[in-house]
C-alpha cells in the first residue's frame, strides 16, 4: 500500500518522524491527536466523515460524523468501535502514556444503544417483579452491563448479575430474595 506524503515529509495519521527533512513534527494536543487518529483510521476503513472528540469523566468520547453509518464499522454490539477505541489509544499512548481510555462512536450509535437497554431493562425489571421469576438478557458487552446494572440499581427489590468472565456476558435480572423460614 502507497502512502502519501505531505509537504512536511511526514505520512498523515501515523506520527512518525520527518525522513526527508529529519526533524519531528510537532505533536498536537492529546485531544487533537486523538480526533486526527480517529480520522486517519475512518478513511482508511472507507469512510468520509467528521470526527468531533470531548473528554467525559469515563475517557475521550471520539464520535464519527458520517452521511451514512456503517453497521461494519460498528460491529456486532460495537465490537468494531471498541477495537478502533483500544488501537486509538495505543497510538496516542506512545505521545501521551497516560491516555485515558478512548469511547469511538459513529453517529450517536452508543448513545442509542444505551438508551434501548436502559428501557428494556427496566421492561423485564417489571416482568420480573410481577412474576417472580428471574429473566435472562441477550449476551452484554462490559460496557452494556455497566449501563443495565446501572440504570436497575435505581429500581428497589430488582437483582442484577452477569454470568461468566468473558464479553460478551449473559446478564440475569432476579428478583428480590425471599427470607426463608428457620430450620431447626
Amino acid at each position: 500500500m502507497e502512502q502519501v506524503e505531505d509537504p512536511q515529509g511526514t505520512v498523515p495519521g501515523n506520527g512518525a518522524s520527518s525522513e526527508i527533512t529529519g526533524t519531528t513534527p510537532a505533536v498536537p494536543s492529546e485531544t487533537e491527536l486523538i480526533r486526527q487518529e480517529v480520522q486517519f483510521l475512518a478513511h482508511h476503513i472507507g469512510i468520509r466523515a467528521r470526527v468531533e472528540v470531548e473528554l467525559h469523566p469515563e475517557g475521550y468520547y471520539a464520535n464519527i460524523r458520517a452521511r451514512r453509518s456503517s453497521g461494519i464499522v460498528i460491529g456486532r454490539h460495537g465490537a468494531t468501535l471498541e477495537a478502533i477505541g483500544y488501537i486509538v489509544r495505543l497510538m496516542v499512548a506512545r505521545h501521551y502514556p497516560n491516555v485515558p481510555k478512548v469511547i469511538v462512536d459513529i453517529a450517536g450509535y452508543r448513545q442509542h444503544r444505551a438508551s434501548f437497554l436502559r428501557a428494556k431493562a427496566q421492561a423485564i425489571a417489571r416482568i420480573v417483579l410481577e412474576g417472580g421469576r428471574e429473566m435472562e438478557l441477550e449476551p452484554l458487552t462490559y460496557e452494556e452491563f455497566e449501563v443495565v446494572q446501572g440504570e436497575l440499581n435505581k429500581m428497589p427489590g430488582v437483582r442484577v448479575h452477569a454470568v461468566g468472565e468473558d464479553s460478551p456476558r449473559v446478564v440475569i435480572i432476579s428478583p428480590p430474595k425471599k427470607d426463608r423460614p428457620a430450620t431447626g
